[in-house]
């Protein structure tokens, strides 16, 4: 469900605080940046937002650079992102996940009040067919999940949170240490989603403008959102 107490000023307010900090720890802002809520989540949608130093990256084959180097200036600015919002919107945020479409340019910070990819009360979601073709999809690409936790749908995003996705070799990977190996392998995943566009379409009888795929391996949990035109 989308939050509407929240007036349009407090929004932009937010998008232009989030572009500001974006652009003082990057060198350059967004184009764009548009942010909407629901019950448990924050969603900030950011649009041409990649820097000359990754656009070099990109062109000599080393995206994971790139990525490498988000994670760290994100994992530096979450507090004063996390600050504002609770300043503006008096919501605590606890946690930010992030994923970013290099070749799209185009990315998304989710905001959680808990962990990221929240942990959902609602019960597991099974014998329907939308969610039988979801997890086929899944199939393709890796493990099938084991559990489809949670499916919201708005006129603007989808979002399906899902468990047990990883492998043997996977968990043990982790479990030696190779999390960020994992993180770009995941990367590499995000392709293969997007080429089942028109499936997942179907499913949603809607159209998609952009997807992203955030993966836990830590707690072996995922989450794809859909943003919808």
């Amino acid at each position: 469900m989308i939050k509407t107490k929240y007036n349009y000023e407090d929004i932009t307010n937010l998008n232009s605080y989030i572009s500001k900090i974006l652009k003082k720890s990057f060198g350059k802002g967004p184009a764009a940046c548009y942010t909407f809520l629901t019950d448990e989540m924050m969603f900030i949608n950011i649009k041409n937002f990649i820097t000359p130093v990754e656009e070099v990256l990109i062109k000599k084959n080393e995206e994971h650079l790139a990525h490498r180097a988000r994670m760290i200036i994100f994992d530096a600015i979450f507090e004063q992102i996390q600050e504002e919002v609770k300043r503006v919107l008096d919501i605590d945020y606890t946690s930010m996940c992030y994923d970013w479409s290099f070749k799209h340019n185009t990315g998304l910070i989710i905001l959680t009040k808990d962990e990221p990819l929240i942990q959902t009360t609602q019960q597991t979601i099974e014998g329907n067919e939308s969610i039988n073709t979801i997890k086929k999809i899944c199939s393709t690409i890796h493990n099938t999940p084991v559990q489809i936790k949670h499916v919201s749908q708005t006129s603007t995003v989808t979002y399906i949170i899902y468990s047990g996705f990883m492998s043997k070799i996977e968990h043990a990977l982790y479990g030696k240490g190779y999390g960020e190996l994992l993180i770009e392998w995941s990367n590499e995943l995000k392709d293969e989603y997007k080429q089942n566009k028109r499936l997942f379409e179907k499913v949603f009888k809607a159209a998609i403008d952009d997807n992203f795929v955030f993966l836990d391996f830590e707690k072996d949990r995922g989450m794809l959102v859909f943003y919808h035109n």
